[in-house]
């Protein structure tokens, strides 16, 4: 399967690349303010990821083996030979992190630096949150009435307020009914298999192999521990190429809730690795 019917931002071959990867239940289109800011500086990609937006139509969806983060990363490989984006930088927000971090143990050569968005490197599936999401998922409508009946139902029932208020963002009306562009049986099978993966192992490894990496944290995140931050950041310190950073006054959210900063640290990170390249 094919990733994606993939969000186009801006596509030039004189520009360095960025894929942008979504958190689950997102679509590509949630990257659209963050990609107009960098567009010109960049090229971007923003797909909708399997069980996703526009990637929905799949005959496997009932199998956990086709949610693992390596499926998420064949289906990236395949949308990036066909459409030659490579190399480029990939920065994966949450669920993303997974798919970007088993890009890079899957194909090394074609990812020029990792920038990890507020996911645990390993311990449960959903983060700091665990069974709590899964649970919340398990039983999550299908539809509500509007806007305003989503809202109730989520802050009575989210495990997570930042989540609570993505998943809102990224709701659709649909037939006069409030819709979520995600399958939830397939979201259901990414948790399950997610929990049968340690992407550090996968982190680890590219940063052996000299590859920049920023990993970043919403400082008030109730989905990245910020013990388990703290001690990676620690482990990781043997790798000089490897960042750590928190950004005061954001949540899970991150991306979105401190939209400028999260700019402008992504946009010192990708210039600082393309001029030692230079160099």
């Amino acid at each position: 399967m094919e990733l994606a019917r993939k969000i186009w931002m801006s596509k030039s071959d004189e520009k360095s690349r960025i894929i942008l990867l979504h958190g689950m239940g997102g679509t590509g289109s949630l990257w659209r303010p963050i990609a107009a800011a960098l567009e010109n500086e960049f090229s971007i990609m923003a797909p909708d990821q399997r069980g996703h937006g526009q990637s929905q139509d799949t005959d496997e969806k009932k199998e956990k083996k086709y949610f693992s983060p390596e499926s998420f990363a064949r289906d990236l490989i395949e949308t990036q030979s066909a459409s030659g984006f490579y190399p480029a930088f990939v920065l994966g927000h949450s669920m993303g992190m997974r798919t970007a971090a088993a890009l890079a143990h899957l194909k090394p050569e074609w990812v020029q630096g990792l920038i990890l968005v507020d996911l645990g490197f390993s311990g449960p599936a959903g983060g700091g949150l665990g069974s709590l999401l899964y649970d919340f998922l398990k039983q999550l409508p299908l539809d509500f009435a509007d806007r305003p009946a989503a809202k109730i139902y989520m802050e009575a029932n989210c495990p997570d307020a930042s989540m609570a208020q993505y998943l809102l963002a990224v709701s659709v009306v649909q037939d006069g009914r409030l819709k979520f562009p995600f399958d939830r049986d397939a979201l259901l099978l990414t948790l399950e298999a997610a929990r049968d993966t340690d992407a550090r192992k996968w982190i680890w490894e590219a940063a052996e192999r000299g590859m920049p990496i920023l990993n970043l944290r919403g400082a008030e995140s109730g989905v990245y521990d910020a013990d388990e931050f703290r001690r990676e950041q620690q482990a990781f310190s043997v790798f000089p190429q490897v960042r750590f950073v928190e950004i005061a006054g954001a949540g899970h959210g991150l991306p979105f809730e401190r939209r400028i900063e999260f700019i402008e640290c992504v946009r010192r990170f990708i210039r600082a690795q393309l001029s030692e390249a230079v160099d």
